[in-house]
């Protein structure tokens, strides 16, 4: 039974770290990207109206703080899906699920958000709940 439970916890704790991980790499991608672009003067590039300067600014500081807010909430993702791959921190690996659910903290959300789901729906498994407690 346990082999049955460390089966089904594996696949969706091993999609928190690589969605943890990606976080992280795209999040640094951006800021970096962000920070060349303000160092080679694409902030003061002309614009064609007042409309199209709020738009890219908006679009460009909106992206630093995704960016920003995916790098910091990342590690949690990991931990959370490391620790579920363990079968220990019940409540840390349903967190880690959650805020890999939440498309405003992450920059790969198109991959987050069918994990988390999944993670978070073998975890409410009774079945794994109990194994979480053995452990």
């Amino acid at each position: 039974m346990t082999n049955e439970i460390e089966s089904q916890v594996k696949l969706p704790a091993i999609g928190l770290i690589v969605t943890g991980i990606l976080n992280l790499l795209l999040g640094a991608y951006f800021v970096l990207s962000i920070v060349f672009q303000a160092a080679v003067g694409q902030l003061n590039r002309p614009f064609a109206s007042n409309e199209e300067r709020i738009g890219f600014y908006v679009g460009f500081y909106g992206l630093g703080l995704v960016a920003l807010i995916g790098m910091a909430i990342a590690p949690a993702i990991i931990y959370g899906g490391v620790q579920m791959l363990k079968g220990r921190k019940y409540g840390l690996a349903r967190v880690a699920s959650i805020l890999a659910i939440i498309p405003a903290t992450s920059c790969c959300f198109m991959v987050g958000i069918p994990i988390g789901i999944w993670s978070f729906i073998v975890l409410r498994k009774p079945e794994v709940k109990q194994y979480f407690e053995r452990q």
